[in-house]
């Protein structure tokens, strides 16, 4: 199996270069009805703006790592950023120590995804396969539960030997059985690793019972858990996320594609919150996100507020206000500051709305080291500031909000 590597916003895939045209067209064919918005396409060339993950194709997979470059020494670092804040927002919906983070650092984004899935799935089938009742109704040769009359009668004039029964019966060919062998088998032949491989073989073997049938949407999204079946959860959430793509693309194609792609900005900010979230009790803080209202104008001729304003965070402490805005790019290159004016005008427009704002932070990850800027608005005891924060672990993320908020 191929694997290409590039960085969503900067590297292009290319016919003739990383795909030959079979891979091309099935690409184009896999984006055509979710991603398009999400990719720009030149002259026999095409790359990803904002999105990262894994495009699982028939012969080909691309991983789409981010833009920014967290460690310049090692891609393992990059790569384990990204998966501290699946982890964090439970896009990935399991909890890793640091030494499990940084191992899975060192395979790519499918066999991080791959191998959660199936050691996650493969600890609860251990304790034992989930099993529900199954109401029964057929001819029996002996009595069996309840024995139904009106439709034995029905049923059974010239069998006499037989009775028509309803019971219970206890089975393994349940729906939550079959979402999870459907996506084990989806992973499966794209799986490199031996170890892998073989624990996937094993779960097929205790799935033996369970049959293949067509997975449906409605299936997934109003799938219930109860008391008895919880426990599946994380596994069922990830099985999820390889389905649901791989419906939506067999259903315009043949190919049996599937991906993990994420909206990067939008995993920041929700990285962001959940971080904020560690630290409201400790810090006595409450923090509010999309906080929308206020507005920047009244038009005079209706008496109406123009111009909603919507900050990502407003931090309250105390009788105080922060706001926070996070922006997932680059700040620092090469030492050298790379804001946007254009932000700076948002961040005046809040910190001057919110009257009890005196801090207004456009917040960015980490990349390197430099001299941030920080400004005042003249006359005024409000600032607006830049800052950034680490990414590779949550630790460290929480200790630079920390000192943010200081």
């Amino acid at each position: 199996m191929k694997t290409v590597s590039i960085r969503e916003a900067y590297d292009w895939l290319q016919i003739g270069k990383q795909l030959n045209q079979t891979e091309w067209d099935e690409l184009l064919r896999f984006i055509q009805h979710k991603y398009f918005k999400a990719v720009e396409i030149g002259y026999g060339k095409i790359r990803f703006i904002n999105l990262v993950g894994i495009i699982q194709l028939s012969t080909i997979r691309i991983e789409i790592l981010p833009k920014l470059v967290i460690h310049e020494e090692s891609e393992d670092k990059n790569r384990k950023a990204l998966i501290n804040m699946l982890t964090v927002t439970r896009n990935l919906p399991v909890t890793l120590n640091e030494g499990t983070l940084s191992q899975l650092a060192k395979s790519d984004l499918f066999h991080v995804f791959a191998q959660v899935y199936i050691q996650s799935l493969l600890k609860e089938l251990r304790r034992g396969i989930y099993k529900e009742y199954k109401l029964i109704q057929e001819n029996s040769q002996s009595l069996k539960g309840r024995f139904m009359f009106h439709q034995h009668i029905r049923k059974n004039a010239f069998q006499p030997v037989k009775a028509y029964c309803e019971y219970d019966e206890i089975q393994e060919d349940v729906l939550l059985n079959r979402i999870l062998k459907r996506a084990v088998k989806m992973v499966y032949p794209y799986i490199a690793k031996s170890s892998l491989k073989s624990e996937s073989l094993f779960i097929l073997e205790m799935f033996d019972q369970v049959n293949d049938v067509p997975i449906l949407k409605k299936d997934l999204r109003n799938f219930l858990f109860n008391r008895q079946n919880q426990r599946f959860q994380d596994a069922f959430l990830i099985a999820r996320l390889i389905l649901e793509n791989q419906l939506m693309t067999s259903k315009y194609s043949g190919e049996q594609s599937f991906s993990f792609l994420f909206e990067m900005n939008v995993l920041f900010e929700s990285y962001i919150e959940r971080a904020f979230r560690f630290l409201e009790w400790e810090n006595n803080l409450k923090v509010v996100p999309q906080h929308d209202e206020k507005r920047l104008l009244i038009n005079i001729n209706s008496g109406q507020e123009n111009i909603k304003l919507k900050p990502d965070f407003v931090i309250y402490k105390d009788s105080a206000q922060m706001i926070v805005d996070t922006k997932w790019k680059s700040i620092l290159r090469e030492g050298r500051v790379t804001y946007q004016q254009a932000d700076l005008y948002q961040m005046y427009a809040y910190v001057t709305s919110y009257e009890q704002a005196n801090r207004c932070v456009l917040l960015y990850p980490k990349s390197e080291d430099g001299l941030l800027p920080k400004w005042q608005v003249p006359g005024r005891n409000k600032y607006i500031e830049i800052h950034t924060i680490r990414l590779s672990s949550l630790v460290e993320t929480l200790e630079d909000l920390k000192s943010i908020i200081s």
